[in-house]
């Protein structure tokens, strides 16, 4: 008899963490993470634009510099925000 009860409390457990799993964000893979893959087809095709992907990664992102230096190697890269205003976005 105790085998239905335990049974019957796995049964209860996987219904109650279902809808915990259907209810969870999606995971956006194909997003651009960057300012540095706006000018990539996945930018573009997300936000509809180069333009409209920098407009949206580029607020907070430093703004200022031109050049940056990444990565362990510390190599020089072109900083894609340079010269925007991140304040100016029109939403469109």
């Amino acid at each position: 008899m105790w085998h239905w009860g335990l049974a019957l409390m796995g049964l209860l457990l996987l219904a109650a963490a279902a809808p915990a799993a259907a209810g969870e964000g999606q995971v956006e893979v194909n997003r651009p993470r960057s300012p540095f893959e706006c000018d990539t087809p996945i930018g573009e095709q997300w936000y509809g634009s180069t333009a409209r992907c920098l407009d949206e990664l580029c607020a907070g992102f430093n703004v200022t510099n031109e050049w940056f230096f990444v990565g362990d190697d510390k190599r020089r890269r072109r900083n894609p925000c340079y010269g925007r205003n991140p304040t100016s976005f029109d939403g469109q």
